[in-house]
């Protein structure tokens, strides 16, 4: 019947003028527990009536867009959400295959149209971008990828129709490394072997949403805030690289962190699909109290500072057989 949650399906398009919506052009593989709401304020209007049921009039205030979008870790579907997360505008080197995306905060990001069919009808999220990006997994389950979307506008409408659909290539939570070297130093130098267990990334952009009186209750533009980004690492304790971490927290000796996902899947030759992200900082908080499959485990919290010498204060790549996005 009309309406099974099964039905449901996402698509997006890259937009010319932010909140003006385009026809999708890319399927979007997002998990069944992705959605978006549109909220708004009720306004209940009360009055001095000599009496108890004194509500009497009713007014609709601005609608608020948003939505939760979730999606197992992937060199090639990332692309978009990098896009309307880290940086717009970005494109790949590499004359032929592979391709490689590098992403760094920009002062600007991509704005998408969103087409979501729930199962029982099609919406259409215009003015979309990426709030926060979070990376999260363990060794012994998934790498997935959960993004806070803001919209700015959102309404009932047919999704394009035909688009193509592909087998997309995801990364499992085994398929990870850990690299830890010096502040200002080359990521991805030296490996911590037997060390991590688990992970949590969180890139935050700290938008807004800007209303003008223009005699409509959608927002009008979507504003950015300064970078905030922080991670969790779950060490091994008995692992030499914890008691070397804790003594770096204790000192306040900024580290160059490297989590790398992937290199497994070929794409031609040795060369292989992969997901990095380097992340310069210090240790903030280190919890020595927590427990994994019988042993002692340690969380390290990790604050990112931004790095001179390289230039971010976070930096993602994403090695994959993609000539362009969208």
């Amino acid at each position: 019947m009309a309406g099974e949650l099964w039905r449901g399906y996402f698509q997006a398009g890259k937009e010319t003028t932010a909140g003006t919506s385009v026809a999708a052009t890319r399927r979007m593989y997002f998990t069944p527990d992705s959605s978006f709401t549109r909220e708004r304020e009720a306004r209940a209007r009360r009055f001095s009536t000599g009496s108890r049921d004194n509500v009497r009039a009713f007014t609709n205030g601005p609608v608020v867009v948003g939505g939760t979008v979730k999606t197992p870790l992937s060199a090639s579907e990332i692309i978009e959400l990098l896009l309307m997360g880290i940086k717009g505008g970005v494109t790949p080197t590499g004359a032929s295959t592979p391709k490689l995306w590098t992403f760094v905060p920009g002062t600007s990001l991509d704005a998408a149209t969103i087409e979501w069919y729930d199962g029982a009808r099609g919406w259409d999220i215009g003015g979309c971008y990426a709030d926060s990006l979070k990376f999260s997994g363990s060794a012994n389950g998934e790498a997935m990828v959960e993004a806070a979307i803001f919209g700015m506008n959102m309404e009932i409408a047919t999704p394009t129709t035909s688009l193509s659909e592909r087998v997309p290539d995801f990364i499992e939570g085994w398929e990870t490394k850990l690299y830890v070297d010096s502040f200002g130093g080359t990521a991805g130098s030296t490996a911590a072997s037997g060390v991590l267990v688990n992970w949590e990334v969180e890139i935050t952009n700290g938008l807004g949403r800007k209303y003008f009186a223009d005699n409509t209750k959608n927002a009008g533009a979507i504003t950015i805030n300064e970078l905030e980004v922080k991670a969790k690492l779950t060490y091994e304790a008995s692992a030499t690289a914890a008691a070397t971490e804790f003594a770096n927290f204790d000192a306040a000796t900024k580290r160059l962190v490297r989590l790398e996902f992937g290199q497994n899947e070929v794409i031609s030759g040795s060369d292989k699909k992969f997901v990095t992200i380097d992340i310069p900082g210090a240790w903030e908080a280190v919890n020595l109290g927590g427990t994994d499959e019988n042993t002692r485990v340690y969380e390290l919290s990790l604050q990112y500072v931004y790095d001179t010498t390289n230039a971010y204060g976070v930096q993602i790549r994403a090695q994959n057989a993609r000539a362009t996005a969208w």
